[in-house]
């Protein structure tokens, strides 16, 4: 056992995949968001190719490292023409794409902009990739403030949340009215086959045991159900150009960071049959932000400042469509689509 500044942690150094000793990547890294405590080291498989955390916190000292954290206050609402204009293109791609009826979009505007890949991916990462013909009871592991699952009640799924941090979830219950469990997955103890859906977005990357957890979500599903997990992919344009800076590499809070080989081999583990598994660049222009503000400054309290200078913004948005333009593997962002079969 280690006492990492007062977090107890245990040295990692072997593969979870395939017991491989993990090659060092970073040495020496703080929290760069929050001012958790402790000095980390990222190492990464030289075979399966997951990255993790060393040392890794214990299961009972991981919730230091939440004190403070972005899920602990609703997300802003973006005021303006702007925010009005890209609220109407992603209702409307919404409309088109996933079947959803939403007051405000336009039936030919969506058809027209859901043939641009990058905007009816980004429209799609809103409900994470999931129809409305799908409709039925949702589960969000890791709902965190709840607004996923606020959105998606008044698009008329039956919702049901999971949220270990006590302070996300006050956030969610006393301003959402949301009825959550408190905890872990496997605590939650849900019947066999109970979900139509199931969505783990930016959770499966916090968790001490992701092949246990997704298994649990395997037991849960119903067959014909759909899995969606979303995930940092640590083959990134950004991680490969801004190294130890990168946003998502999230010291001390993500134990694990996974590519798309490192993701194939794990739902495979945990049974699940794989529908898609591809990136994405919906958040490639935030990420880039965020980093080069970490690359210059060395910290970036509180996830994104709240107006980025201009040059920027503007820089974000280059890469984004660079990233769009030459994805193929090398998008920010993992999606896994998954089933249970039987």
């Amino acid at each position: 056992m280690i006492d990492n500044e007062g977090i107890r942690a245990e040295d990692t150094r072997s593969c979870l995949l395939c017991g491989n000793e993990g090659i060092l990547l970073y040495h020496g890294l703080r929290d760069r968001l929050f001012c958790a405590p402790g000095s980390w080291s990222l190492l990464q498989c030289p075979a399966c190719k997951l990255a993790w955390l060393n040392p890794r916190p214990i299961p009972e000292d991981i919730g230091k490292l939440y004190f403070q954290y972005f899920t602990h206050d609703l997300p802003r609402d973006p005021k303006g023409a702007f925010a009005y204009l890209r609220k109407s293109i992603k209702a409307s791609i919404l409309q088109s794409s996933f079947g959803y009826q939403i007051h405000g979009s336009n039936r030919i505007l969506g058809s027209v902009l859901s043939k641009i890949a990058p905007l009816n991916d980004i429209a799609g990462g809103d409900v994470r990739y999931l129809k409305a013909s799908e409709k039925g009871r949702l589960l969000d592991v890791g709902c965190g403030n709840g607004a996923f699952l606020s959105n998606m009640k008044q698009l008329g799924w039956s919702v049901e949340g999971i949220e270990p941090d006590i302070e996300a979830l006050m956030v969610a219950r006393k301003n959402l009215r949301l009825n959550l469990f408190q905890g872990y997955l496997e605590e939650a103890k849900y019947p066999d086959k109970y979900f139509d859906a199931i969505t783990m977005n930016h959770v499966i990357e916090h968790v001490a045991d992701p092949i246990n957890y997704l298994k649990e979500c395997l037991r849960v599903l119903k067959p014909g159900g759909k899995l969606v997990v979303i995930t940092p992919n640590i083959n990134s344009l950004g991680r490969n150009i801004l190294n130890d800076a990168w946003l998502a590499w999230d010291p001390p809070r993500h134990l694990f960071l996974f590519s798309i080989q490192s993701l194939r081999t794990s739902a495979e583990l945990a049974g699940l049959t794989i529908k898609e598994l591809r990136t994405t660049a919906k958040g490639a222009r935030w990420i880039w932000v965020s980093s080069s503000l970490i690359k210059r400054n060395g910290i970036l309290k509180g996830i994104s400042p709240e107006v980025p200078e201009t040059s920027l913004r503007l820089q974000g948005l280059v890469f984004q469509l660079a990233e769009c333009m030459h994805q193929n593997d090398s998008g920010e962002e993992l999606v896994l689509i998954a089933t249970r079969d039987e």
